[in-house]
């Protein structure tokens, strides 16, 4: 008897964390023979927007949650907000608790401790089949319903530069250094800030931060 052949599934890995995509790719591409990747990603800009190219776009987005730029729950929400095309398992090294509400709410299907190997592919295999992993969570269909044409969370509202400008500001970074790492002037590193914050909505730098990294419950 000839062995059945799943049909293919693409995947985009998102993690900020280089060896958490290699294992990512070892298991999958060990795994499940019927998957392949079709890229991978440090950045949650980068994911979002490749997400909403068809010529780039997954059957199959697989999401960090901790994340040093946008936070994975951003990321998720955009998606969401925009498609029901793009299937999302959410994984993270933290307890499942910690994220599984949060990631539910922000349209994914699911959530993966992403450092266990079994648990991983099952949980790919049933969402790309259109379920669901874990309670709580809806197909991307009924994500999609509920989330569609609501605001594009404001992260995303920043320029490329302005984005490199939080995320050092993120790791603590003072305008000196952010000019420095980015190489201009000190006054324009200032000026990509100011930006920055005026385009989050907020007043102050740390509240800035709190707001590009997650920390700010009002994003989440």
């Amino acid at each position: 008897m000839a062995e059945t052949v799943r049909p293919i599934v693409t995947v985009g890995l998102l993690d900020n964390d280089e060896f958490s995509l290699s294992f990512l790719e070892r298991t999958i591409t060990e795994l499940m023979p019927e998957a392949r990747i079709l890229w991978k990603t440090t950045s949650g800009r980068d994911a979002v927007a490749r997400c909403f190219d068809a010529r780039q776009s997954p059957n199959i987005l697989l999401t960090d949650m901790s994340m040093d730029e946008v936070s994975g729950l951003t990321v998720c929400r955009t998606i969401r907000a925009g498609t029901a095309r793009v299937l999302i398992l959410a994984i993270t090294s933290f307890s499942l608790a910690v994220y599984a509400a949060k990631a539910a709410e922000s349209g994914a299907q699911g959530i993966v401790p992403k450092s266990v190997e079994a648990p991983i592919i099952k949980a790919i295999r049933t969402v790309a089949a259109g379920g669901v992993w874990g309670e709580g969570f809806q197909t991307a269909g009924e994500a999609y319903e509920r989330l569609r044409g609501k605001q594009i969370p404001r992260q995303f509202l920043l320029s490329d530069r302005e984005a490199e400008a939080m995320n050092l500001c993120s790791r603590g970074l003072d305008t000196v250094q952010i000019a420095t790492d980015m190489q201009v002037s000190a006054s324009t590193a200032k000026t990509y800030i100011t930006r920055a914050i005026h385009k989050l909505g907020v007043t102050s730098r740390g509240q800035a931060v709190a707001l590009w990294t997650g920390a700010s419950e009002g994003e989440r």
